[in-house]
């Protein structure tokens, strides 16, 4: 039979899930990240240059042309001064042509925008960042407003405005520089990753294959891709991408992650606990990492490896966004009559978030609690958690029923002279009726007829038949049923009998 399991994705929240579904967040950041690499540093470099056919021509302009002199001067050192001097040559050139009323060239507005841009990257004051970005945007507006169908102006303005969470707006000079003829392996990994944003994965995942096509070294939007035939359930495409990508980084956790998803979706259980213990022995275990991990072994039934691996995830972070994924394993253990393994995970939680647990987690640990001690056969201790519950949550129908229903049935001490005997008996069924009687003035319907029918039976065992057949009445006025309608009948039949003798 299937079992529940906990399935994560690459750099996203853990999610519920069968091992035949998942659901997969969208995560553009594998695209960010391609501007820290090389090849962003050596498709940028390309950026400057001029391409006669969809763009405007060199200028004649002699200033200009002077001025482009020296810009190929300073960035032929590579070096962040050389960047900075280049930027300012031309800056001092377009603030010199506005004095004289000479209008900028489009070519030279593209190239001073290009310039600001990597000016900004190696600029660390948030401040001024910001402002060089807006001279870059301002530069770059200018150079397509005045040649309209400037591909390297559109290209460089679009990757400016993706790096700034500007997709949508990115998207539309992304597409005019593909119209114009654009080809760069660049262009259509970011369009692709803006597709996925949106949810357009087919779209996706066409701009994603061409751009792997043009150039299939850059890892960031084989990543993308792979990320994409998750989300479209095509498990075993995605499982080979991620295989292709840890030959490349083998020491990268989410390509470990991600595969293992695949495989659990394919049903390949061994697997995906390989992949995952591949990723503890690393030393680069996470607790959604680990918390897969136990759920995997939940799936194959190992119960005191997972409880292992979930208290080891609870030692590594113990912070609150992972509180109720934990509480969600203590759960789990429990559901599989793991009751002493599932306290122990209880116990842990208790240690590491003892001061931190909101009202509504405290009831529920106390829930979970009281219902693995009445199944340990420990009756007190659950008597004790399900008193504590009330009295966070005094209206609780499950805590209010389980008491009544712990102290309708409590063991009598043996030992006792039968008068003891009797009145800890009496003490133990008045302590259920209050109980019942609270749970009967619940708004929950189901609730109330559970309470009726539980008090019902009591009185029964007490022999006070008549209060049996009106709290049975009130049941059935509330939630019909035949079975109870039966016991009823039973019991007024017993009254008539009584009566006539």
């Amino acid at each position: 039979m299937k079992r529940i399991i906990t399935l994560i994705t690459l750099a996203a929240a853990s999610l519920p899930a069968t091992a035949q579904q998942q659901v997969i967040s969208v995560d553009t950041s594998p695209a960010k990240a391609f501007y820290a690499t090389d090849a962003w540093n050596k498709a940028f470099m390309g950026y400057y240059g001029v391409d006669s056919g969809t763009e405007p021509g060199v200028t004649e302009d002699t200033d200009e042309r002077e001025v482009l002199g020296q810009i190929r001067e300073f960035l032929q050192s590579g070096s962040d001064s050389g960047i900075r001097s280049a930027t300012q040559a031309i800056a001092t050139l377009v603030q010199q042509q506005q004095a004289k009323g000479v209008a900028t060239s489009p070519m030279m507005l593209q190239i001073a925008g290009t310039l600001e841009m990597r000016n900004a990257e190696i600029t660390n004051n948030y401040t001024e960042k910001a402002q060089i970005l807006r001279r870059s945007e301002d530069y770059l507006r200018r150079a397509i407003e005045a040649f309209p169908n400037f591909l390297r102006a559109h290209k460089n303005l679009a990757n400016l405005l993706f790096r700034n969470d500007r997709a949508a707006e990115a998207k539309k000079h992304f597409i005019k520089a593909v119209e114009l003829g654009d080809k760069d392996a660049v262009t259509y990994g970011l369009l692709g990753a803006i597709f996925m944003e949106e949810g357009k994965l087919i779209s996706s995942e066409t701009s994603l294959r061409n751009s792997l096509m043009i150039n299939p070294t850059i890892l960031e939007f084989k990543q993308l891709l792979g990320n994409v035939l998750l989300q479209q359930e095509r498990y075993g495409e995605a499982k080979e991408v991620f295989a292709e990508l840890l030959l490349k980084r083998p020491n990268e956790v989410n390509f470990w992650m991600a595969q293992s998803n695949c495989y659990i979706a394919l049903d390949q259980i061994d697997e995906a606990t390989r992949n995952l213990e591949i990723v503890r022995f690393m030393g680069k275990a996470n607790v959604p990492s680990l918390m897969l991990l136990g759920d995997v072994y939940i799936n194959k039934e190992m119960i005191d490896e997972a409880t292992e691996v979930y208290l080891e995830a609870i030692a590594l972070d113990p912070s609150d966004a992972n509180l109720s994924n934990f509480i969600r394993a203590s759960e789990t253990l429990g559901n599989f009559a793991a009751y002493s393994q599932a306290m122990s995970v209880i116990t842990k939680i208790d240690g590491n978030y003892k001061d931190r647990l909101s009202d509504e987690q405290e009831i529920e640990l106390l829930s979970l609690k009281s219902e693995i001690n009445i199944s340990l056969g420990k009756g007190k201790e659950a008597a004790g958690n399900l008193e504590a519950l009330l009295k966070k949550d005094p209206f609780n129908a499950r805590a209010l029923l389980s008491l009544a229903r712990y102290y309708s049935d409590a063991d009598i001490d043996e030992s006792l002279e039968v008068e003891q005997q009797d009145l800890q008996r009496s003490r133990y069924q008045q302590q259920a009726i209050i109980y019942y009687e609270r749970a009967q003035n619940l708004d929950d319907q189901t609730s109330q007829v559970r309470a009726f029918i539980g008090e019902a039976q009591l009185r029964v065992q007490r022999d006070e038949l008549e209060l049996a057949a009106d709290l049975l009445a009130d049941a059935q006025s509330i939630q019909y049923q035949d079975n109870v309608q039966a016991y009823l009948d039973q019991i007024r039949a017993a009254l008539k009998n009584r009566r006539r003798s």
